[in-house]
C-alpha cells in the first residue's frame, strides 16, 4: 500500500469514506490570527479532514471540522465559514477542484443533522 493511501485510511473512522479531496494552500483564520497551511483537505460522508505535514520538522497535523459546523459556504470566494469563527479559504490548489469541492461541502453542509444557521452566498448558486 502506498504511503498517501496508507495515511488516508488512518484518519478515517469506521464507515466513513472519502467523498472529494484536494491538495492546496489553506488560509485558517482563527481567533488568534491568520495561518497558512499547505496539505490535504478531505471531505468524507461524516466531515471534514485537513492533513498537513511540515517536512522541514517532520511534524504532522490533522484538524477535523465538522459539517454541523458550517455556517456559510462562498464558492466565489473560495471560503467556508463555522459557528466558532473559524474560516478556511482556498488560496492556491494544486490537485483537484476547487469548485467542486466546495459544492460537495455545500451538500453535505445542507444535510448535516442539527444545522440551524447555514447561509450562502447569492453568487455561489449554480
Amino acid at each position: 500500500m502506498r504511503t498517501v493511501e496508507k495515511w488516508r485510511n488512518s484518519l478515517l473512522s469506521p464507515c466513513e469514506h472519502i467523498i472529494d479531496e484536494i491538495t492546496a494552500t489553506f488560509e485558517v483564520k482563527e481567533n488568534f490570527g491568520i495561518t497558512y497551511k499547505f496539505g490535504n483537505m478531505i471531505a468524507t460522508n461524516k466531515r471534514l479532514i485537513l492533513y498537513t505535514k511540515f517536512p522541514l520538522f517532520g511534524l504532522r497535523e490533522t484538524t477535523v471540522y465538522h459539517y454541523e459546523e458550517i455556517i456559510r459556504i462562498d464558492v466565489v470566494k473560495s471560503l467556508f465559514s463555522f459557528h466558532n469563527g473559524v474560516s478556511v479559504a482556498v488560496k492556491l490548489v494544486n490537485k483537484g477542484n476547487t469548485k467542486l469541492f466546495l459544492e460537495t461541502i455545500k451538500l453535505f453542509s445542507n444535510h448535516a443533522p442539527g444545522i440551524r444557521n447555514f447561509q450562502q452566498s447569492d453568487r455561489d448558486v449554480l
